[in-house]
């Protein structure tokens, strides 16, 4: 199988073609010049040579045209590239911006978790201890839970998992210290 021709691009078309122009009005400088003009027949031939040379820079001047076109349109190809990535640039620094407020809330909640785990292993009267973890750990739950709602809201399906694990932990550790206090 063989691979589909690549087109060539105007701009690379069109340099081509002032670039054969140019080396065209090089070498009729060169043999124009080399011509002796001592004969009829040199000065008929440096005659036509000089012609012919005359006739070209009206032929690159619509070479250089046909570059400055082909450069407009390239900018223009540019520029519609480009356009749709600023304004997905902008989505993108929102996004971000988004998912760290979210990463904040989530490990605002993780230390809470941990101020709470350590709580519980703090010496002091059990009952008090207990009660005021599962204070915190409901806080906790809630703040999960919004986080939760909220990444869902936004679409950070990522964030969201994290924060719905987090809520099933704290809220199984608090059932589990809802068991562990003899009934008054």
């Amino acid at each position: 199988m063989s691979k589909p021709e690549k087109r060539v691009a105007e701009i690379v078309r069109a340099a081509e073609e002032l670039e054969s122009e140019l080396e065209k009005l090089e070498a009729l400088s060169r043999t124009a010049r080399k011509n002796r003009l001592d004969s009829e027949k040199g000065i008929v031939r440096a005659a036509k040579d000089l012609s012919e040379a005359l006739a070209l820079p009206e032929r690159l001047a619509a070479g250089l045209r046909g570059l400055a076109n082909a450069m407009r349109e390239m900018e223009a190809r540019q520029s519609a590239a480009l356009e749709p990535l600023a304004a997905y640039a902008v989505e993108v620094q929102t996004r971000m911006k988004k998912l760290e407020e979210h990463m904040r809330a989530f490990a605002a909640l993780g230390k809470a978790a941990g101020e709470a785990t350590a709580l519980l292993q703090s010496a002091g009267e059990r009952a008090d201890l207990v009660e005021s973890a599962k204070v915190q750990l409901s806080g906790i739950a809630d703040g999960a839970r919004l986080l939760l709602e909220a990444a869902r809201a936004d679409d950070f399906p990522d964030v969201a998992r994290e924060a719905d694990a987090l809520k099933q932990r704290v809220t199984a550790l608090r059932r589990k210290l809802d068991g562990t206090l003899p009934p008054n």
